[in-house]
């Protein structure tokens, strides 16, 4: 290789680290205007009773399960046509989820309800529990025209913290029993004789106050289909002095890790320069 093409190697070089750094200052100075928060996650769980929900993870929680199970059959039905969920933002998540959607398919033949009217103490279309994390509040909640997408509002979701919420299914048929299982709504169980039905879906959104839009990161998932009919369901109740046990659907959830950008962009500028040295050798 000529003095002169080790020269102009080694001048692109350089002109391709300084555009590397340019575009790591351009990246810090656009997270400065806007930053979508990353990393971010959380996890979803779903069960008849708010408090079973509440110990998950604890060494009561065994205990607590078996005393929930030890309900009356009636109320499990009407448990299970108002089940608690439990949504959680991760403990490194960066941002606090500011919202919560809940979509069952369209072809499902349920809405969201606003609980029984004098009883539940529904606000709009959920109730608040007490085992939701000191500082986290529902801000409001609402319904898609069609009744089949609840979107529910927080303030103080933060990393590590966790909110406990009822909410009610009502079915569209009047001549259909009027406390759906959740199972059905939400998982796609199916009724005797008949196929499983499409399972609802879910996302979370975490939104960076301090930070003008783009500021947010949703994460989305889906339930679990469940193949099988319940054994329990609807107005087919169970036996008094027979057990079943409470059941907890895991949502899941999702994470969304904090990215590398700047690594990125200096190893694939570092790369071109090297191929071009070669190409030019």
């Amino acid at each position: 290789m000529s003095r002169v093409s080790i020269f102009e190697s080694v001048r692109s070089f350089a002109l391709l680290l300084a555009a590397a750094a340019v575009i790591s200052v351009g990246l810090g100075a656009g997270e400065a205007r806007a930053v979508v928060p990353t990393p971010t996650g959380f996890t979803l769980n779903v069960s008849p009773y708010a408090r079973v929900l509440d110990y998950l993870g604890t060494p009561q929680f065994m205990d607590v399960l078996w005393e929930e199970s030890c309900d009356n059959p009636h109320l499990r039905v009407r448990a299970r046509n108002k089940p608690a969920i439990m949504l959680s933002n991760n403990a490194d998540s960066a941002a606090p989820i500011t919202s919560f959607t809940l979509s069952m398919d369209s072809s499902q033949p349920y809405f969201f309800g606003t609980g029984d009217a004098g009883t539940d103490n529904f606000t709009a279309y959920i109730k608040d529990t007490i085992y939701t994390d000191a500082g986290v509040s529902i801000t409001g909640s609402s319904i898609s025209p069609d009744g089949k997408t609840l979107t529910v509002n927080f303030d103080g979701l933060t990393a590590g913290k966790k909110a406990i919420f009822n909410v009610d299914f009502d079915a569209e048929d009047p001549g259909m029993f009027p406390f759906p299982d959740y199972r059905m709504a939400l998982l796609g169980a199916p009724y005797p004789g008949e196929n499983p039905t499409t399972p609802a879906t879910y996302g979370a959104t975490f939104t960076n106050a301090a930070s003008p839009v783009p500021n947010a990161q949703t994460l989305s998932a889906s339930f679990t289909q469940m193949i099988e009919t319940p054994t329990y369901h609807d107005l087919v109740i169970r036996p008094y002095g027979v057990m079943d046990k409470v059941e907890i659907i895991p949502g899941g959830g999702g994470e969304v890790p904090e990215p590398s950008s700047l690594v990125l962009a200096l190893g694939g500028l570092g790369l071109l320069a090297v191929r071009r040295i070669r190409a030019t050798a």
